[in-house]
């Protein structure tokens, strides 16, 4: 059984397109199922093939199937491919689709009529593959490629005119001087002998050119098309000579050849591509591989000429061999002078991005200097690695001397026993450590003579790619401000001390002529008195915190310690601020509670009914405001809770300093001075705790403070609740 060559396609496995890409684990899935299958079928062939083992009917009967079969395998992984593409590629995709098909039928044809490719060739079986070759060319020539530089459009011309001369040189050695010589008879003899291995080298050059032309994940699939070409060509070329010297016969290792090309057509239409802008090839490697390609196909060519060539060269041989050299040289004289040419403009680059950092680091350098604060910086073991001038200057040391110190152990002074601080607290090894920002914490650092000042600092990690490098720390001289803080504090104190005397005159004399003694006020009258009774008892509440905020700061209050009971102290404030709960109709409750301190008693119950004279003003009629305590680590939690409006988180902090109000519109509706909350952390961290609150916009505040808990503790739980009296039917129900 005879059938006539048959034809080769081409594909180039470019990346899905985005309508109907299959995901990445799915083509590799599908690749790696269809390969091996495929290995298996080039091998069963390979052993049908042999002739010292095969009769030559079953050979030929085998080769028939082989060929329909492989261009079949090809024509459906051609038009799957087309499917999962887009654009340009889907056009190539369907074309090289086309030329399988005409190829099969072609094949097909010739087998059914019998023809034989010497004796009876078929006219259109030898039209089929010619026109499938034409497509497939076509198909290559249209696949997108990458935009490139006229420099490399011009080497990549030039590469096409090397390969195309050297495998044209390698055609003319092994086949073309042959056919010339033995070429005759009828047109479709010339045709099958002559034009069918003109297109297959055509096909062969645009297949190395498209490798050549190609980048990203595309290069690998199309190694697999340069691959089927070379075998298509490597079978069609000697069937062509057969043919001419009237000496072939179907049913040899040959046809392996055009099997195995159209199997390694269709692998690559089946190999993964991810749609990706990334190369995953360098520029340098791809230079090179294209170079290695190039030139192995000139020495292949060389090669072929000086071993199988006639030994003398022709004119026209001569002329390609003169032209292929000058290409080549021309290639590498454009590629010297291109690499030449980005080298100096890499160089240039480099020194304009070397002043650019060489003036960057003069600025730093002149921001560091200029800085009034004091700034170093520390590695990862909390040395110093650089100090800026004025640093340096306020610790009275010259910046070489600080370079390579224990910032902790050398900077900080120690406590009032004289024993130095733990390095786990302090804020550079949390820094360094967990990454937390330090802000406005105040220190003491020790200058070099041994007298010290106070400082306030600001600790930030140094990051570098999410790996910590060590911490720069800022600190600013705030002795100054500190004197300035403890004059204002004494004047505030004078000038309340003073306001006292005349402001209790003035509370007399009103209290004297509202009451009637000096003689009836008109009604006209009568108000202003009370509006100015109430005026002076609102100042003198403010000269009352303010002098008590000032001992306390100052440390002139002293406390009275003694361990009480925790449930105590919850109760009792509740039972002062009965009367403003009742007037406002909100419910007292007292929570769980447990545990005893050790604490002022007095200082305490006035923290606790600041913090309940809070959340009474700041809650609705009907809500309840709940009191707690309970043991923690050693100390005693207690806590303020109400279901009024909550703070806004950014007031959280502030809300603790003097006069601060979460809304400045609180002092005029609300009333208050604005340093109850002040007081109340004055008091908790004379008692050695903390206070801080918690709180959630429409869901109420939690204003929590801590005190040491006493040896000898007596739990006390249960709930009491002090509610406001009934109101009187002028005031209404809640």
């Amino acid at each position: 059984m005879a059938v006539d060559a048959p034809t080769a396609s081409v594909t180039a496995a470019g990346p899905p397109g985005p309508r109907t890409a299959l995901p990445i684990d799915r083509q590799r899935r599908r690749f790696l199922v269809v390969l091996p299958v495929a290995l298996l079928a080039c091998i069963a062939f390979a052993v049908l093939l042999q002739p010292e083992r095969v009769p030559l009917e079953l050979r030929q009967s085998g080769s028939a199937a082989g060929l329909v079969l492989s261009g079949a395998f090809l024509a459906v992984s051609s038009w799957l491919r087309a499917r999962q593409t887009v654009g340009r590629r889907r056009r190539s995709w369907l074309l090289i689709t086309a030329g399988a098909l005409i190829a099969i039928a072609g094949n097909v044809w010739a087998t059914a009529i019998g023809s034989d490719p010497v004796e009876s060739p078929s006219a259109f079986s030898n039209l089929t593959i010619t026109v499938a070759l034409v497509l497939c060319i076509a198909a290559v020539l249209g696949f997108p490629s990458v935009r490139r530089r006229g420099i490399d459009l011009v080497v990549m011309t030039l590469d096409g005119l090397v390969i195309g001369g050297s495998v044209l040189i390698i055609a003319n050695t092994l086949v073309y001087s042959e056919l010339l010589d033995r070429t005759g008879g009828a047109f479709d003899s010339q045709l099958a002998i002559l034009l069918i291995p003109v297109l297959d080298v055509v096909l062969v050059v645009v297949g190395l050119l498209l490798v050549l032309r190609t980048r990203g994940p595309d290069r690998r699939a199309l190694a697999l098309l340069a691959l089927g070409f070379l075998s298509y060509a490597a079978a069609d070329l000697p069937f062509a000579v057969a043919v001419a010297q009237r000496d072939f016969a179907f049913g040899t290792t040959l046809d392996l050849g055009w099997i195995g090309g159209y199997v390694l057509l269709a692998l690559a239409a089946w190999y993964p591509s991810v749609a990706t802008d990334t190369p995953d090839d360098t520029q340098a490697s791809t230079e090179v591989r294209d170079a290695l390609l190039v030139y192995a196909v000139l020495i292949i060519a060389a090669v072929v000429q000086v071993g199988l060539g006639s030994g003398r060269l022709g004119l026209p041989t001569a002329l390609v061999w003169l032209v292929l050299a000058l290409a080549a040289s021309a290639r590498q004289l454009l590629l010297i002078l291109d690499n030449s040419a980005l080298r100096r403009d890499l160089e240039d680059r480099v020194r304009e991005q070397t002043a650019d950092l060489e003036r960057m680091a003069r600025q730093t350098e002149v921001l560091l200097t200029s800085v009034g604060d004091g700034i170093y910086g520390v590695d990862t073991r909390g040395r110093i690695t650089f100090v800026n001038p004025s640093g340096a200057s306020a610790l009275r040391y010259t910046p070489i001397e600080l370079l390579g110190r224990d910032a902790h152990d050398f900077l900080h002074a120690p406590d009032e026993q004289g024993a130095p601080y733990s390095y786990d607290g302090c804020y550079i090894a949390e820094a360094i450590r967990t990454g937390s920002v330090t802000a406005a914490e105040e220190d003491v650092y020790i200058r070099s003579d041994g007298t010290t000042f106070d400082v306030e600092i600001t600790a930030s990690p140094l990051v570098d790619e999410d790996v910590p490098r060590g911490a720069v720390v800022v600190f600013r001289d705030i002795t100054q401000r500190r004197e300035v803080d403890r004059m204002k504090n004494e004047f505030i104190s004078v000038v309340s001390h003073e306001l006292r005397t005349p402001l209790t005159s003035i509370r007399g004399s009103l209290d004297l002529l509202s009451s009637g003694v000096l003689g009836e006020l008109s009604p006209q009258a009568q108000s202003m008195t009370s509006i100015a009774v109430e005026s002076s008892e609102r100042l003198t509440r403010l000269i009352n915190d303010m002098l008590d905020l000032e001992r306390i700061e100052s440390g002139a209050s002293s406390l009275d310690t003694v361990p009480v009971d925790a449930r105590d102290l919850l109760e009792r404030s509740a039972t002062e601020m009965a009367g403003l709960a009742s007037s406002t109709r909100v419910r007292i409750e007292v929570g769980d509670s447990a545990g005893r301190v050790v604490a002022d008693r007095d200082r305490i119950v006035q923290t606790l009914t600041n913090l309940l004279s809070n959340a009474i003003k700041f809650s609705e009629p009907g809500q309840t405001v709940v009191l707690e305590a309970q043991p923690q680590d050693g100390q005693v939690v207690f806590g303020v809770r109400d279901e009024g409006r909550g703070i806004p988180a950014e007031k959280l902090d502030v809300i603790f300093k003097r006069f601060e109000q979460v809304d400045s519109s609180d002092a005029r509706q609300k009333g208050g001075t604005g340093l109850g909350l002040a007081i109340s952390r004055g008091i908790v961290e004379r008692h050695g705790g903390r206070i801080w609150a918690e709180s959630e916009l429409g869901s109420g505040t939690t204003v929590l403070f801590t005190l040491p808990s006493a040896r000898a503790a007596r739990p006390s739980h249960g709930r009491s609740t002090v509610s406001p009296e009934p109101p009187t039917p002028e005031e209404g129900t809640p």
